[in-house]
């Protein structure tokens, strides 16, 4: 087994990232088969959609058989890829939050109609319309069959709104018989990093909100 794991940064990744990449890493050649091979791919810049067709180019280089595109970050469990692995689907991603207020997923029944799928009350595996690509397995026979590019950041008239290159390229899998699908179970243990901006007003809400509840234990 040839696995490709493909990451499109920028001049940093998170610390907690490269922990859990270095624990999935070790774990891949721990518990895979004999003769298995594990290749680490990262394309730093600003534009997205050349990272990603970039990393997609390298695993078929490499001759991987699957091609594992991580985001710098997000933190997923040391057994991740061989979770998804076991899925035997050509595309299976995880299903995370959004890093902004209010949070929202990023797996579609329906993008045009912005149908959100959740994860946390669902098990097993799910067919869906788009799914982000934070965390996402691609057997690379898929990208042989696809035409290039294979990632484009364009315009949707249905949605009104630029689409990103991921869910071009589920779009384009889908429009050449290729199923997208979700994996409910590992997406319940991947998170995504994000900032937040402390402030007073937080310092007070929290105050009150703990005054509330002293008085309620009077």
């Amino acid at each position: 087994m040839n696995l490709s794991i493909c990451i499109p940064a920028r001049e940093t990744v998170h610390s907690f990232f490269a922990y859990d990449l270095a624990m999935l890493s070790m774990y891949f050649y721990a518990k895979a088969p004999e003769g298995s091979a594990i290749n680490l791919h990262m394309v730093n810049g600003t534009l997205i959609a050349d990272q990603r067709q970039k990393l997609a180019m390298m695993a078929l280089q490499h001759k991987a058989d699957y091609a594992l595109f991580l985001d710098s970050d997000m933190r997923f469990p040391r057994d991740l890829a061989q979770r998804l692995i076991a899925r035997d689907k050509d595309i299976v991603a995880c299903n995370y939050s959004t890093r902004r207020m209010p949070p929202k997923t990023v797996a579609w029944s329906d993008f045009s109609m912005m149908e959100f799928v959740t994860s946390h009350d669902r098990e097993g595996v799910e067919v869906v319309d788009a799914i982000g690509m934070g965390a996402m397995l691609v057997k690379t026979e898929v990208f042989q069959k696809l035409p290039q590019p294979w990632f484009q950041v364009v315009y949707s008239k249905s949605a009104r709104a630029f689409i990103g290159e991921d869910i071009y390229f589920c779009q384009l899998a889908k429009a050449h018989g290729f199923k997208v699908h979700v994996d409910h179970d590992a997406s319940k243990l991947i998170r995504h990093i994000g900032s937040f901006e402390f402030s007073h007003e937080h310092v007070a809400a929290c105050q009150e909100k703990s005054d509330e509840g002293s008085e309620e234990g009077v």
